[in-house]
């Protein structure tokens, strides 16, 4: 009982002897005693450590990892707008197989890329959970969904269309169709090439910088897959390198080989975009793109009877070894495989007269 002795208190926590409760006990007296009691405070509730939960997680992971702006800013979109508005509430612990199945339904089907994106995205936070022991399994199982299936088929032009086209395009684009085309270079790898980039015959290309343009803003990055490669371009398309080196091309090593409507300045999507547009329409292609110019590539390479880790390293892709980008590629296969090409477009533009 307090000094009022009308109200029964408690002590604030438990004693693991009666020793300790009785040493609280007479401090509690000499405290009435000395007239400065007061009631002691409601035992603490221990409170149990909060399960982190999805949104507080993938913050704390996207911020740990090293990544290109260009990758980091579309992670933390995915993560705003397609996985923690629904997820992101939830304890890792809850997230289940059943969860998962149902958010990744709940996306539709109208937007296979991102759709494949955002669960790739899951599936890699969900697999550190689980190597920082905060999920026991993997809760992304869904059979097939990070393989991008495409809502639109690329065009593949044939050879004599790949001519037509460059021709539609101004003069002091035209070459960059026909080394899109030949070497299969992404737009973005395109727009950065300069003079210190080809070799003095315009046998190589080297490929080590690309455009990036991410929530407005454009920069100078490195290729995709992070890699310079060095791609021999074709003897029939080598001419054409040079004609345009010597009319459109400063004699600066850091001269950019296409520029957009003012000579000398970076080409802009928008501005090369419109060009194409014209020239797509002109030989009957309205459909066309400037990334189908990379299929067509492929698959010209594939027909001249490149290996399928030939095609990938010529393209660029990062599933390829760094060693088989660069090793042989005058004296060795790229070498034959450009040589090869040459012959191919030189029977199929004979064939097609």
């Amino acid at each position: 009982m307090g000094p009022d002795s009308l109200t029964r208190y408690k002590a604030p926590t438990t004693f693991s002897t009666k020793m300790d409760a009785e040493g609280w006990l007479s401090s509690e007296r000499r405290k009435i005693e000395l007239d400065v009691w007061t009631p002691p405070a409601p035992a603490k509730v221990r409170e149990k450590p909060t399960e982190p939960v999805l949104r507080d997680y993938s913050e704390r992971w996207l911020a740990e990892r090293t990544l290109k702006p260009r990758t980091r800013s579309g992670y933390a979109a995915n993560l705003r707008l397609h996985i923690n508005p629904t997820l992101g509430d939830v304890e890792l612990r809850y997230i289940t197989a059943q969860t998962v199945r149902s958010w990744y339904a709940g996306l539709g089907a109208e937007t296979p890329t991102r759709n494949s994106h955002c669960y790739s995205l899951l599936h890699a936070i969900c697999e550190t959970a689980v190597e920082d022991g905060l999920m026991q399994t993997n809760p992304c199982t869904v059979r097939g969904a990070m393989a991008v299936k495409r809502k639109r088929q690329p065009i593949i032009l044939d050879v004599p269309e790949v001519a037509k086209l460059a021709d539609a395009m101004p003069d002091h684009l035209r070459a960059s169709i026909l080394v899109a085309a030949w070497a299969g270079l992404r737009w973005g790898e395109t727009a950065e090439l300069r003079r210190k980039d080809l070799d003095p015959e315009c046998v190589t290309l080297t490929v080590e910088r690309a455009i990036t343009r991410r929530d407005g803003v454009s920069r100078i990055d490195t290729t995709k897959g992070g890699e310079a490669r060095t791609v021999v371009l074709p003897p029939h398309i080598r001419p054409d390198v040079k004609d345009h080196l010597e009319r459109f091309v400063g004699a600066d090593p850091n001269a950019l080989l296409f520029t957009g409507g003012r000579l000398g300045r970076q080409m802009g999507d928008r501005v090369y975009r419109e060009y194409f547009d014209i020239a797509r329409k002109e030989i009957g292609r309205e459909s066309l793109r400037v990334h189908d110019l990379r299929h067509f590539a492929g698959t010209q390479a594939t027909l001249a009877g490149g290996s399928l880790k030939e095609v990938m390293a010529r393209l660029g892709h990062s599933t390829v070894a760094a060693a088989m980008r660069y090793q042989g590629l005058v004296s060795g296969r790229d070498m034959a495989l450009a040589e090869a090409l040459s012959l191919m477009v030189e029977k199929q533009m004979t064939d097609a007269e």
